[in-house]
């Protein structure tokens, strides 16, 4: 897969719009004076920023100092993005679209244009820099227990990275005598990050072990090493510390019963635990489902395996037991956290939603919202939710796939070396192996020729019919590098050696007394019951699914193909201009459709058809918008092409879902409905 294959495939726009290019043209070089009225000086606030060696975008910066009641006051403070990102302005319209930023290794695919990202919104150190921050006053026990928020301006005293940091807080010479005026605070941070980190455990939030890839490329753009992403205590301190403030945020919104834009995560499915149950104690991890389980049972799974040859394996299974998080304008918590109240707040340069909760929370700043403006955000909250969701899963399936692109080039050069794997996942083909630096790659059944393999029911192992020779998940192996396929970013392995050496399992509880509450007869009547009907279900659901695929790929490509059709007999394109509207209209289907398909197709609860559509309208306005502002559209034109491509898509997809329980009769009558809605308060605005 080549990178223009890639971005084709993901919908990805490289290039921003015209208007929004032109936009960002005019935007000043510098933060001017008349920007600060209004808001705190905090440019003597002792206040740095730390992120990656490679990072360009610096839109977090923290200060802390030591109060005299003993208690910390922290401060996080974030770039203000919506400052100078307006309302269904040109680069909102992009950035809404997009939804989050695009990170391929070494090239970033930016929310924002550049003249934002890296420049106007980024806290480089010495400059000036516009900010919304959030004061904390928190006890030694980890506890917030007063808190400000204000919009601001800083000036960051220097740029760390989690190197430095790490290495002063190490002791390194050098360094400490190179920052003489930070190591007292990064220490106090480091101390405090620690006790919010066990704050945070002792509620239930769970620990998981995982590891990243680091790959290093040349200036060719090729691989020359991979790695694991090494997490220091710097990477800790500001994940604890962007954890709180989110936290915060969160509980202010909510308190104050405004609208937000929530990370959410549910608890589990039964169809995952079910399964759970049945391969953790093959891994000599004791494990019963209950109904009313809660973080803190996943945890001390977790705990069990510290430091075992099965720890990453056991991260690895609970990890995809969990249900995905996602954005919702309900506030339903956050299960793995153990959070009541959570969002995201402190990512506004890459993320949309942040954007959208920046502009809900200083709205609020300046004085109580209006009921016009709360049903505003409301709204806004539902499609800036959907489309987060959308855009986040897209970006990271889009980011693993061009990780997995460049592990095959570097593996490329290394056929026929030999290296220690770990067994992470078996099917009936064959296994999956994992090396230190990351590397997967798959051990095909037929290159295991001393004996006949077969999967065992609990799906953990290939067990040899004559041998009785074992793979079995978490197993260390010695393998081969076989081949590479380029093109599908494949790597096969063969294994080398004898034996697999077993994994190190802690006994399992199975045939003695372990003390445990045993379930209630009527618990054991649920679960009964939910077994029996969980087959037929994940068939349904597997079929419901294979569907979806096909059918949307169909709706995207019909819907494209009329916009298309509607707008050339108008408008009479040339063959540039045509091919750029295509490719616009074909990224708008896709936004169109994968929430809407997510809602009927997959019977989630996830996001309701409702909420899909209002998510749709306001795609195929931003993305009229942005075709107007390139080939001048009048206002009234944008909305009736709006309401038109609308229409188009729901008669797609009328024809993608004949079998659908809701006709669409039904579909349309709710969407006219909600546009004469949304219409009627527009005229009352004026």
């Amino acid at each position: 897969m080549t990178f223009i294959e890639l971005l084709s495939e993901y919908h990805i726009m490289p290039q921003f719009p015209p208007g929004a290019v032109r936009q960002a043209e005019k935007l000043p070089t510098e933060v001017g004076e008349a920007d600060l009225k209004g808001r705190c000086d905090l440019t003597d606030t002792l206040t740095i920023t730390i992120d990656g060696d490679d990072a360009k975008d610096f839109d977090d910066a923290v200060s802390l100092e030591l109060m005299e009641n003993g208690n910390y006051c922290l401060g996080v403070h974030i770039a203000d993005v919506t400052h100078y990102v307006t309302e269904n302005s040109p680069i909102d319209r992009a950035a809404f679209s997009r939804g989050t930023s695009v990170y391929l290794v070494d090239t970033v695919i930016p929310m924002l244009p550049f003249e934002l990202s890296n420049e106007l919104c980024s806290l480089k150190p010495d400059k000036v820099r516009l900010t919304v921050s959030v004061f904390m006053e928190i006890t030694p026990r980890g506890k917030v227990e007063n808190y400000k928020i204000c919009k601001s301006y800083i000036r960051s005293h220097d740029r760390m990275t989690y190197n430095k940091a790490t290495k002063i807080l190490e002791g390194n010479e050098r360094l400490c005598a190179e920052y003489p005026h930070l190591v007292a605070m990064l220490h106090n941070m480091k101390r405090l990050a620690t006790i919010l980190n066990k704050k945070r455990v002792r509620g239930g939030s769970i620990e998981f072990v995982t590891h990243e890839s680091k790959i290093t490329l040349d200036k060719m753009g090729k691989p020359i090493s991979v790695e694991r992403y090494p997490i220091t205590v710097s990477n800790n301190i500001i994940e604890e510390f962007m954890l709180i403030c989110n936290v915060t945020v969160a509980k202010h919104l909510a308190a104050k019963g405004l609208p937000c834009v929530y990370r959410v995560h549910e608890q589990p499915d039964f169809e995952r635990l079910e399964r759970l149950e049945r391969v953790l104690p093959v891994l000599g991890v004791d494990f019963v489902w209950k109904p009313d389980m809660t973080p803190k049972d996943f945890q001390k799974i977790l705990e069990s395996v510290t430091s075992l040859d099965t720890e990453d394996v056991v991260n690895y299974l609970v990890l995809r037991t969990m249900s995905k998080a996602r954005y919702s304008e309900n506030n339903l918590g956050h299960f793995g956290l153990a959070f009541s109240d959570y969002c995201h707040f402190t990512s506004p340069i890459r993320r949309y939603a942040d954007v959208v909760v920046h502009r809900i929370l200083k709205e609020s700043l300046d004085g109580e919202l209006s009921s016009k403006r709360r049903d505003f955000f409301k709204e806004l909250a539902i499609s800036g939710a959907v489309t987060a969701s959308v855009t986040e899963v897209n970006a990271a399936d889009a980011e693993f796939a061009w990780k997995n692109v460049k592990k095959a080039e570097y593996m490329a050069e290394h056929i026929g070396e030999k290296h220690s794997a770990s067994i992470t996942h078996i099917t009936a083909n064959g296994f999956f192996a994992e090396l230190a630096n990351t590397v997967e790659g798959f051990v095909p059944v037929r290159t295991l020729e001393d004996d006949l393999y077969v999967m065992n029911e609990n799906g953990l192992s290939l067990e040899g019919m004559r041998t009785k020779r074992k793979f079995t998940v978490g197993d260390t192996i010695e393998i081969k590098v076989a081949s590479v396929d380029l093109e599908k970013s494949k790597i096969d392995f063969e294994v080398t050696g004898t034996r697999p050496i077993p994994a190190q399992r802690r006994k399992s509880a199975a045939g003695r007394k372990t003390g445990k509450k045993e379930l209630s007869r009527n618990e054991k009547r649920v679960l009964k019951k939910l077994k029996e009907e969980s087959f037929e279900a994940r068939q349904q659901k597997s079929e419901i699914r294979k569907k979806a695929d096909i059918e949307r790929t169909i709706f995207e490509n019909a819907v494209t193909f009329e916009v298309l059709e509607i707008l050339q007999s108008r408008f009479k394109f040339k063959k540039a201009e045509k091919s750029f509207v295509g490719v616009t209209i074909k990224d708008m289907a896709a936004l169109v459709s994968l929430p809407v398909y997510r809602a009927h197709l997959y019977e989630t609860s996830e996001i309701s058809f409702k909420n899909a559509l209002i998510s749709a309208s306001k795609n195929v306005k931003n993305t009229i918008g942005m075709l107007g502002e390139s080939f001048g559209f009048s206002t009234e034109e944008e909305e009736r092409l709006a309401a038109e491509f609308v229409c188009a898509a729901l008669r797609h997809l009328d024809v993608c879902m004949k079998n659908d329980a809701i006709s669409y009769s039904k579909r349309e009558r709710e969407y006219e409905a909600l546009m004469k809605k949304l219409h009627e308060r527009k005229v009352k605005s004026r």
